[in-house]
C-alpha cells in the first residue's frame, strides 16, 4: 500500500470536509448568538441523539485512537487500568450524576457547586482557573496525535500538521459556538463509529482475533499480556487519575447542563459510555498486535497509523485519517468551548463584567477561543505523548475538586447545604490540586507514587475533611457560648 496514496485520498476528503464544517459553524453562528445561554450550552434544548454524539464525539477523539493504541504498544493490558478508570467513570457518571446535573442550565461546574453547596463565588473562580488547565491539556493532546498520524501517513511535518488542525477547529468554534460543536459531532460521530469499527474488524481478522493477539504477544513480550507487570502504584495511579479527573470534567457537566431535561443527558452519557468503552478496547488490542508485528517503531504513539497505512486498502485508511483528522477538530473544539466557559462565567462575568450583556459575553468568548487555542498548540509541544498531556490536566483537577465534589454531595445537611465547608473546598483545590499537578510532572516524582492523583486526593481527603470538622466544631462552640450568655 502506498502512503502517498492514502495522503492524496485524504487530502481530497479533507478539502471537501473542511469547509462543510466552517459552513456548519456559519450556519449556526445566528442561533448561537441569540444569547450566551445558546451559545455555551445550545439553550439547554439538545435532543438524545445529538447529546449522545456531542458526548461521544468528545469521548472519542485522538487521544482515545492514537493514545490508547500507543499504550497497548507500550505497556499492553495494563492500559485497562486507564480504560476502568476513564471510561468506566463515564457509566458511574451516567448512573449517579448525569440525571442530576441534567435538571439544571448552568453553564459550569462551578456555578453548580456555588449555588448548590458552597455559595462562595471565590471558590467558584479557583475552581475556574484550574478546571480550565485540563481543558487546554485535552486539547492539546488531540494536536499531538493529529501530528503524529500526520507525519506518519502524509509525511507532514508534525508542527505544520498541528497548527492547521487546530486553527480549523479554533475557526468554527469561534463562528458557531456549542450549536456548531454539536452538529459537527454528529457528522464525525457517525463516520467515526463505522470506519472505525470496519478497521477494527479488518485487523482482528488478520491477527485471528484476540486469541491469536494473546499467542503473538506471550511469544514476543509476555509482559504486554498482563495487568501486574507495571507494579500497584502504577496501575492505581492509571485507574485513580481520569476516574478522580473525569468526575470534575467541565466538558461532561457542561453536555448535562445542554440536554433538554435529566432523562436525556443520563440517556446519552450511558450509551457514550457503553460505545467508548468497546472502542478504547479495541484500540489497546490493535496496539498490542502492532508491538507483535513492528516492535521497532520509534515511538509507541505511532502504532495506530502504522497499522493503519499496513491493513487497510487505501481509501478505508484514508477515509480513517480523515475520520481521527476530524475528531482532533471536534474534540478540540467542544474543549476549547468548555475551557472559554470556565474561564468567561466563572471567572470574567462575576468579577470583571457582571453586568456585561449577552453580546459581549459572546464577543468576549470568541476571543478568548483562540487565546486558549494557541495556549493549546503550545501544552503539545510541551508533553511527549498524547496522554501524558491528557492525565496531566486529569491529575490536577481530580486531586483538587473530586473530594469537595464528593463529601460536598455526600455529606448534606437537612437544609440542603453541605457540612464540608468553603475554606475547606478552597484548600484542597490549591493544596490538592498543585500537589497533583507537581507530582504528576517531575519525573521522579511521578515515578515514586505512579503519578500525581494518589497524593493529590490523599492530600485532598485530608485537608477537606480536617478543616470542615475544626469549622463546624468552632461554629457549634460560638453557638453554645452565644446560648449560655443569652
Amino acid at each position: 500500500m502506498s502512503i502517498t496514496q492514502i495522503g492524496t485520498i485524504a487530502l481530497w476528503i479533507l478539502a471537501i470536509l473542511i469547509p462543510v464544517q466552517l459552513i456548519i459553524g456559519a450556519v449556526v453562528a445566528r442561533k448561537s448568538g441569540q444569547s450566551a445561554s445558546h451559545y455555551f450550552i445550545s439553550g439547554k434544548q439538545l435532543p438524545l441523539v445529538l447529546v449522545f454524539f456531542a458526548d461521544f464525539a468528545t469521548v472519542m477523539g485522538v487521544g482515545n485512537f492514537i493514545g490508547y493504541a500507543g499504550k497497548g504498544y507500550e505497556i499492553g493490558l495494563n492500559q485497562f487500568w486507564m480504560l476502568a478508570g476513564e471510561q468506566g467513570s463515564k457509566m458511574i457518571f451516567a448512573i449517579f450524576l448525569a440525571g442530576m446535573i441534567g435538571r439544571y442550565a448552568y453553564t459550569t461546574i462551578n456555578e453548580f457547586l456555588e449555588k448548590e453547596l458552597f455559595h462562595d463565588k471565590w471558590l467558584r473562580a479557583i475552581g475556574g482557573i484550574m478546571m480550565t488547565l485540563p481543558m487546554i491539556c485535552w486539547t492539546g493532546a488531540q494536536a499531538i496525535g493529529i501530528g503524529t498520524l500526520l507525519s506518519v501517513v502524509m509525511g507532514i511535518d508534525p508542527v505544520s500538521g498541528i497548527w492547521a488542525a487546530s486553527l480549523t477547529a479554533i475557526l468554527y468554534t469561534v463562528m458557531g459556538g456549542m450549536w456548531a460543536i454539536v452538529w459537527t459531532d454528529l457528522l464525525q460521530g457517525l463516520i467515526r463509529i463505522v470506519v472505525g469499527a470496519v478497521f477494527f474488524v479488518v485487523v482482528y481478522m488478520g491477527v485471528d482475533g484476540i486469541g491469536g493477539i494473546k499467542t503473538a504477544v506471550t511469544a514476543a513480550k509476555p509482559e504486554l499480556w498482563s495487568m501486574n507487570s507495571l507494579g500497584f502504584g502504577a496501575a492505581l495511579s492509571l485507574l485513580l487519575t481520569p476516574l478522580c479527573g473525569q468526575f470534575t470534567f467541565q466538558a461532561w457537566w457542561q453536555r448535562c447542563f445542554s440536554a433538554k431535561d435529566a432523562k436525556t443527558a443520563q440517556r446519552g452519557f450511558f450509551w457514550t459510555a457503553v460505545f467508548a468503552i468497546f472502542m478504547c478496547s479495541a484500540s489497546i488490542m490493535v496496539g498490542m498486535a502492532a508491538y507483535t508485528i513492528n516492535p521497532n517503531l520509534p515511538r509507541p504513539d505511532m502504532a495506530f497509523s502504522w497499522m493503519l497505512t499496513s491493513w487497510l486498502n487505501p481509501v478505508l485508511a484514508a477515509l480513517l485519517v480523515v475520520t481521527i483528522i476530524g475528531a482532533d477538530m471536534t474534540v478540540s473544539a467542544g474543549l476549547l468551548n468548555s475551557g472559554v466557559t470556565l474561564l468567561l462565567m466563572d471567572v470574567i462575568k462575576p468579577f470583571f463584567k457582571p453586568t456585561a450583556s449577552d453580546a459581549e459575553l459572546i464577543k468576549m468568548g470568541r476571543w478568548l477561543t483562540f487565546v486558549l487555542g494557541v495556549g493549546a498548540v503550545g501544552v503539545a509541544f510541551s508533553f511527549p505523548s498524547v496522554l501524558s498531556a491528557a492525565l496531566f490536566g486529569l491529575a490536577v483537577t481530580g486531586g483538587g475538586l473530586f473530594m469537595p465534589l464528593v463529601l460536598g454531595l455526600l455529606l448534606r445537611d437537612k437544609n440542603g447545604g453541605t457540612y464540608i465547608t468553603q475554606n475547606a473546598a478552597k484548600a484542597s483545590l490549591i493544596l490538592g490540586g498543585g500537589t497533583a499537578a507537581v507530582f504528576q510532572y517531575v519525573p521522579q516524582l511521578a515515578k515514586t507514587f505512579g503519578g500525581g492523583i494518589i497524593p493529590g486526593i490523599c492530600l485532598s481527603a485530608v485537608i477537606t475533611l480536617a478543616v470542615s470538622v475544626f469549622e463546624q466544631a468552632r461554629r457549634k462552640a460560638k453557638v453554645t457560648d452565644s446560648t449560655n450568655i443569652q
